[in-house]
Formats: structure tokens, sequence, C-alpha cells
């Protein structure tokens, strides 16, 4: 998987998106293995490349979100403050990630304030999609 494919990235020009694969990583995880649980320091954004990613939110229910599109995007915690996982992440099944550091994303930003607004926007957009999903979820768990 190509970065320059991910819509997040869309219409990026080339050399940010180069300085961006220049410090991703990518990474195979075995099923069952937790990446990483609510509440710890977000260091990493995550894109799926393959497999599948439960999302799982703990509070007065327990709510799991799949994550199983090629290009996915998850870990969104680590640009936004206060920088804190707000869900856990296990894998359902073997799974091969690209993980981008945080900290460098953002200073990235701070070099290309319109690219990274453009990207924070979008980022805002998956965001604010997980939300809504979050509170039919929960809707009709109350039924």
């Amino acid at each position: 998987m190509y970065i320059q494919e991910l819509e997040l990235f869309d219409r990026i020009p080339s050399h940010i998106i180069n300085e961006i694969a220049g410090f991703a990583q990518e990474e195979n995880h075995a099923a069952e293995q937790v990446l990483f649980r609510q509440g710890d320091d977000a260091d990493y954004l995550y894109l799926l490349e393959d497999g599948q990613v439960a999302i799982i939110v703990e509070g007065e229910k327990r709510v799991v979100f799949p994550i199983t599109e090629p290009g996915s995007i998850f870990g969104w915690s680590a640009l936004v403050e206060p920088r804190k996982y707000t869900a856990s992440a296990e894998f359902a099944m073997d799974s091969k990630v690209m993980k981008l550091d945080g900290e460098r994303l953002l200073r990235l930003f701070e070099r290309y304030p319109h690219e990274g607004l453009l990207i924070m926007r979008r980022l805002a957009g998956i965001i604010a999609g997980r939300l809504m999903e979050s509170y039919q979820k929960l809707s009709l768990a109350k039924r």
C-alpha cells in the first residue's frame, strides 16, 4: 500500500508524501495481539494494510468497532491533544499495519501548515464518522 493512495493524503504534494514515507514503518502482528490500550500514550497513527483490528471502547458497556478495510486509519489520538489513546486496539487476525510517528507528523504539519490543515480536516471527518457510528451502536444497545 502506498501512502499517496490513501484518502487522508490525497492531493498532498509528492515531496511531503516522500517525507512521510521516509519515517513510515510496516509491522506484522499476530491475531489477539494488543497494539495499544485505552489511556496509553498515543505515539503512532496506524494504517491497516491487511487483516482486521478491533477498536474497543471500555465503559459502562463495551463497544467494539471492527477495522477491516485496507487503508483504514486508527490511532488518530497520536495527532490530537492530550495524545492518549481513547480506545484499545487488538488484532482480530494476523495483520499488517503501517505506523506513522505522531510527533514527526505534527512537526511536518508545522512546516507545511496548508497541507497539515487539509490532512487534519480529513482526519476530523474520519473521527466524526466513527463518533456517529458509536452513537448508533449505543442507541441500539439501549433498546
